[in-house]
């Protein structure tokens, strides 16, 4: 089959890959939308993330939906010519973390187009993928391959909003304005939140907030304003989004007391952090890696129009020009999410 296969660093090439049969609880997907996340991004950009080195070339993309094509024998509720989307992490179901029904702490947690597996598993940047029955969500009339793509960046928001508890009737912030950052911001509109302010040093992630359920957008970077919002009252939920030691600084700094902290964006190894607010203000500090069990509700929230998931795609190319969605991507040139497709 036809694939993108990342070699190294920059190097990223159209080959031929082995097409893999689906086993017999598995489903063979023909992909018709892709989109680059921003793990996609950083290994493009330096072959690997923290521990994570690719060990062989990687065909990377985990956010796809397709055509399904083939079926292995024990398949019962997906049929070849369904239009699906599909989880692309794959838990072991036996470790003490997936029995306790918190499968993306798994131990042994496989996941498509990444080097977090040995041996890798290809993702969706490729003509076909194979994935478990069980982690497919078939896609209604109602619903793209654009929007099918789009269901997993929004379970990371999701993920992340669940992990808050309640939104609705809290002042919140979202600090970065990335894709994440955007997806925090549709999940908590969607779930009552109103009053939501948005925080990156960049106009075009503020604008675009402000256009799609943001009370108010705001640059960090500005001088006094951490202190200044706290003096306010601060926030009651701060989702961090940005990836940036800054950005966790400034939850910190903005944080309400009594507040909720979630951090979702991946952090260098050391950060310093004015950790003795956590005390001062009895502030409580999750954690979101990835998601469980948010698929379904994401699925629904579309579905409703609770969420106009379609306008948070900023570009879309055609398969054929990969390396220059790669590189729309990496310029986040007016960009929330960048999307191939094949014909």
């Amino acid at each position: 089959m036809d694939a993108y296969v990342l070699h190294g660093p920059g190097d990223l090439r159209r080959e031929q890959r082995q097409e893999r049969k689906p086993a017999a609880d598995e489903v063979l997907i023909d992909v018709k939308r892709v989109g680059i996340c921003g793990s996609d991004i950083h290994y493009y950009q330096h072959f690997k993330i923290g521990q994570f080195i690719p060990r062989a070339p990687l065909v990377l993309g985990h956010e796809f939906a397709g055509l399904v094509v083939e079926v292995g024998s024990d398949v019962k509720n997906i049929k070849v010519g369904d239009r699906v989307t599909a989880e692309p992490s794959i838990e072991c179901r036996k470790c003490r973390y997936c029995r306790a029904g918190r499968y993306n702490l798994c131990t042994n947690l496989r996941f498509l187009g990444t080097a977090a597996t040995v041996p890798h598993i290809d993702g969706g940047f490729a003509e076909k993928v194979v994935v478990p029955e069980s982690h497919c969500y078939i896609l209604d009339d109602s619903l793209d391959y654009g929007a099918g793509a789009m269901i997993e960046p929004l379970a990371v928001g999701a993920n992340g909003v669940m992990r808050a508890g309640t939104v609705a009737g809290y002042r919140v912030l979202i600090v970065g304005g990335g894709t994440i950052g955007q997806m925090v911001l549709g999940v908590a509109s969607a779930l009552g939140a109103t009053d939501i302010t948005l925080a990156d040093p960049a106009e075009y992630p503020r604008e675009f907030a402000l256009s799609h359920g943001a009370s108010a957008a705001i640059d960090p970077t500005e001088q006094g304003i951490g202190e200044k919002l706290f003096a306010e009252g601060g926030f009651d939920v701060v989702f961090e989004a940005s990836g940036a030691p800054a950005g966790l600084s400034f939850a910190y700094q903005t944080a309400a007391r009594g507040g909720r902290i979630v951090q979702i964006g991946t952090q260098p190894d050391s950060v310093a952090l004015p950790v003795n607010l956590v005390m001062s203000r009895e502030l409580t500090v999750f954690g979101s890696m990835r998601y469980a069990h948010v698929y379904p509700m994401v699925l629904d929230l579309i579905r409703s129009g609770k969420i106009a998931v379609n306008d948070l795609i900023s570009a879309v190319y055609p398969y054929e020009k990969m390396q220059e969605a790669m590189d729309r991507a990496i310029s986040k040139d007016k960009v929330v999410k960048v999307q191939v497709e094949r014909a």
